[in-house]
């Protein structure tokens, strides 16, 4: 039984709360909800509205919210919901977040909630204190008639009276974390204490490690407490990740003592590169002379750094949201292959954060698991990683757990949605093939193997059981595609003649190339032939008197090493000692066994998938371009397929396609058109791909178009092409012989030290060596 090591981080769900644009009541409402949820803090609100649609999709896609909640119901609410039906979770609590507990008729929450904080605290800090011991929690109050009323329901977190709960979950805060009371008049000053005190929502965040996300950025909001976009800027700041007050610029004096504490706090936190002096950000959205005079009155050991606030700084290269877990733990997993299906299942670590002596049953409340395999060597052709798509999501979980609701689409593999009380999983890998053909779906085309592909394939997966393509390398030998086109399938070979076809085609550029373990430094042709008889590529055939006269040979057992008289025909198959029972394919030897008889006993003809004068419906040059692909990506990162057929308002056919997305938030496909020697690329080639590559550019996949031909040059036209590709600022790799045929497609060429990326990793690297090779543009 093979086995993975998978990184396991459980994680509270990430909820993006839909709300009215420009409704503050909505925030107030979102505020008081996310008090009672386990990492409520950093739950994304999305304001909706009907004319900006793109701002909410942007935040939903940097945040990756697990799920929505729409806390007011409006036309756009509803669509917006409607639109994205893989955002839903198991048990469908995201529509009520509250559920009616049948035995109280009371409400429970169906997620992680924060009175599981208070029994973790309990238990680890709390129960053994003093009756009068009080912890620097604090619950905050104040007058609803208060002008700031609003914002300090945002800025602390407020327990809504509202849902009938069936938890007290205010006095849970107050007597489980022995928090005290700070009560803030009609208008008078903030406690300067509270700034390094926990505030109820402050408290949602206690034992969540963030990872990754902006990491300078701590600071001050300055806007109007009263204001929608400022509050909403904040929450969603603060959101991300980023350590951040509010200063309201036209109640400065009621915060002054409040903000100066906080300030102190932000000095005395230590910097996190010790030769760059971190800085304080200011945040605002009015104007920045304004904001200067209000920061003026505020000074610390830290200098201070204005950010304007505005929908362009939720694009995704300014600020990035933090992900947060409840640690990071690693189990061994155990792999099954069942009915062509591969299975991965492992046991989940125990969930420390839950206290499960506390007489309250949180079994059915939701959190998230986020699942990293490290290798996925055990499931070749399959993943546990697929790329970052959240349109994917229940194609994800109907494919790896079934549930069509339970797999999240991440950066870094999946995450699943379960209950407290589950304590093990079992997940299926994705098909490459699957996925790249669902890919195309989305896009708006209908993908299938064309014959080609089909053929391709199989030629791929019969050279060997593991890693079959690196199998493939002797086909980046020139003299082994010259013997394959130009032995016709009626037709067959002498040995001497085979081994000069192989070695007089610039075989000196292989003898370093590895296509088997050996012994000695250099390659040579016979090693080359040898192994095509191995692969079954070619088969040896005895002269008819061999076989009339049942001519023998001395030939000892690779297995037993005692020796036996074989008959001649007996090397043109398997051959069962009888010694030891060891069977053993015959045409591997016969180069050792015959040495200079060869010619005189054996022929040799093409045989399995190269038995049929078709050129093997362009295979090869095929196969040695996914190697090219796999020196740049790494082999087992190498997500492929070999031709499709692909069918929208048009029909076309591509000769490969290959994917990437492990390196950066980038997904890149590349499709290609592959030409043998005596081919041309065309304008017709070069529109199809275009077609494809369009569509692709309207789902933000970065598509590449690849060019590649088993020839030592292009022809002028064909340049021609290319450059009106880049007058098109099309982008497009270029693969000739110079690429295909050595080991890595860049270190071994007399340009190597000039290109732009020598050390390309991904397909934009290898399109600036394109250019630089093909256009002569040393972009």
């Amino acid at each position: 039984m093979a086995t993975t090591t998978l990184s396991l981080k459980y994680r509270p769900i990430k909820i993006g709360f839909l709300v009215r644009d420009g409704n503050i009541e909505d925030l107030v409402k979102v505020a008081g909800i996310n008090t009672l949820l386990w990492g409520g803090i950093y739950n994304p609100i999305i304001p909706i509205s009907a004319t900006n649609k793109d701002f909410s999709d942007q935040l939903l896609d940097l945040f990756s919210v697990d799920v929505l909640f729409a806390v007011s119901h409006t036309k756009e609410i509803d669509e917006l919901i409607k639109n994205n039906p893989f955002l839903r979770d198991p048990g469908h609590y995201a529509e009520n977040i509250f559920y009616e507990d049948w035995h109280t008729k009371k409400k429970v929450i169906g997620y992680l909630d924060s009175i599981n904080i208070v029994d973790y605290y309990w238990e680890k800090e709390f129960k053994n204190k003093p009756k009068r011991f009080k912890s620097n929690c604090a619950l905050v109050k104040w007058d609803s008639n208060d002008s700031c009323n609003n914002l300090f329901s945002i800025l602390f977190g407020y327990f809504p009276s509202a849902y009938n709960l069936k938890d007290d979950f205010q006095n849970a805060f107050l007597k489980g974390l022995k928090s005290k009371e700070v009560s803030i008049t009609q208008t008078g000053n903030i406690d300067s204490n509270l700034a390094k005190s926990i505030s109820p929502i402050n408290a949602t965040a206690l034992e969540l490690d963030g990872y990754g996300g902006t990491w300078r950025g701590n600071g001050i909001f300055i806007g109007l407490e009263n204001d929608f976009f400022d509050l909403l800027h904040f929450w969603n700041l603060r959101a991300s990740g980023l350590m951040l007050e509010f200063l309201p610029k036209n109640q400065a004096g009621r915060f002054e003592a409040f903000i100066k504490e906080y300030i102190k706090r932000l000095d005395n936190i230590p910097n996190k590169n010790p030769n760059i002096e971190d800085w304080i950000n200011v945040y605002y959205r009015g104007d920045h002379k304004e904001i200067q005079d209000v920061i003026k009155n505020y000074t610390g050991n830290k200098r201070f750094s204005f950010s304007h606030c505005d929908e362009v700084s939720w694009n995704g290269l300014n600020i990035k949201p933090a992900s947060y877990y409840f640690g990071w733990q690693q189990s061994l997993a155990s792999i099954e292959k069942n009915y062509d299906r591969y299975s991965v299942s492992v046991a989940l670590p125990e969930k420390k954060f839950i206290n499960s002596n506390r007489n309250r049953n949180v079994d059915s409340q939701h959190l998230a698991i986020s699942i990293d395999a490290y290798s996925e060597f055990g499931y070749p052709g399959h993943t546990l990683k697929p790329p970052f798509i959240r349109d994917l999501n229940e194609f994800y979980s109907r494919e790896i757990e079934f549930d069509p609701w339970s797999i999240r689409s991440e950066k870094d593999g999946v995450g699943v949605i379960i209950k407290a009380h589950d304590n093990s999983l079992s997940l299926y890998p994705i098909s490459h093939q699957k996925l790249i053909e669902k890919i195309f779906e989305l896009a708006g085309f209908k993908a299938s193997t064309s014959q080609a592909g089909l053929l391709a394939k199989q030629i791929i997966q019969g050279m060997r059981e593991d890693s079959p393509l690196e199998a493939c390398r002797v086909f980046k030998v020139r003299g082994v595609r010259k013997l394959i086109s130009s032995l016709k399938a009626s037709e067959s070979i002498q040995w001497t003649k085979a081994i000069k076809t192989i070695g007089e085609n610039s075989f000196d550029r292989f003898k370093k190339l590895h296509i088997e373990s050996r012994e000695v430094p250099d390659l040579t042709p016979v090693d080359v032939f040898n192994f095509l008889l191995k692969k079954k590529i070619f088969t040896p055939k005895t002269n008819l008197l061999s076989k009339i006269f049942r001519k023998k040979w001395n030939f000892k057992c690779k297995n037993c090493g005692l020796e036996e008289r074989v008959l001649v025909r007996d090397f043109e198959s398997f051959w069962r000692c009888p010694y030891c029972e060891h069977q053993q394919y015959m045409p591997a030897y016969i180069a050792e066994s015959f040495k200079k008889q060869k010619d005189i006993y054996w022929k040799f003809s093409k045989s399995g998938l190269f038995a049929k004068d078709n050129n093997q419906e362009g295979a090869i040059p095929v196969i040695i371009s996914l190697l090219t692909f796999a020196r740049i990506f790494d082999s087992h990162k190498l997500l492929y397929s070999t031709s499709l057929n692909l069918q929208n308002s048009r029909k076309c056919e591509i000769d490969f396609c290959v994917l990437q997305y492990d390196r950066g938030d980038k997904i890149q496909l590349g499709i290609a058109e592959c030409k043998s020697e005596s081919q041309k690329i065309n304008q017709q080639d070069i529109d199809n791909l275009k077609a494809v590559q369009d569509e692709m550019k309207k789902i933000k996949i970065d598509c590449y178009l690849i060019f590649a031909k088993t020839a030592d040059s292009y022809e002028a036209e064909e340049i021609e092409l290319l450059k009106s590709l880049k007058k098109d600022d099309r982008k497009f790799v270029v693969l000739s012989n110079k690429e295909l045929e050595p080991y890595h497609p860049y270190w071994e060429m007399e340009e190597t030290e000039k290109l732009p990326e020598k050390y390309a990793l991904d397909m934009m690297g290898m399109y600036r060596n394109s250019l630089f090779l093909y256009l002569n543009d040393n972009n």
